[in-house]
């Protein structure tokens, strides 16, 4: 029994020693395609707003495909960690981690708060061109749509009253 239990313990440690390198390499590599790529597509949107002043976030573009490669990195370098024997190269692993690990989160804290800017941007533009809308058929303005406490104070002089109840 003893000695399945060592053929077992041989076999895993020649299975590992062959899957970790091509697993780790492949993450590696996917990762490094997702930045290229990422690359090339931000430089494309970025020509079209800077030429043609079209519309497009070519920042959230690169954003993203830096957290996604970063997170394909990070990952072959977890897998690396089963293969390390010295506490130097552990230690080298774990700072490199660290690092894109600590990448990863501001560059989401950036997304997240340029996002947010820009959803409540235009969220602000579809409200104001609603109420626009709304006034210009003659409709009543509640307080809660214009953001003011009596609706007088947000009307136009020449707006019509508002029906009575």
């Amino acid at each position: 029994m003893l000695y399945l239990f060592e053929q077992l313990d041989t076999g895993m440690e020649t299975a590992l020693a062959v899957a970790v390198p091509l697993i780790s390499g492949i993450a590696e590599l996917i990762g490094l395609l997702i930045i290229v790529i990422s690359l090339l597509r931000t430089t494309w949107h970025y020509l079209r707003v800077a030429l043609f002043h079209d519309d497009y976030d070519y920042h959230l573009e690169m954003s993203t495909g830096l957290i996604t490669a970063l997170e394909f990195l990070m990952a072959a370098e977890v897998s690396k960690t089963i293969l390390l024997p010295s506490l130097d190269a552990v230690l080298l692993l774990v700072a490199t981690f660290g690092s894109r690990a600590l990448m990863s989160i501001l560059l989401r804290v950036e997304m997240r708060s340029e996002r947010a800017e820009r959803a409540e941007a235009r969220r602000d533009e579809h409200r104001a061109g609603r109420r626009a809308e709304h006034r210009a058929r003659g409709g009543y303005v509640w307080p809660w749509q214009t953001g003011s406490a009596r609706p007088e104070e947000d009307s136009a002089p020449d707006s019509p009253d508002p029906p009575a109840p």
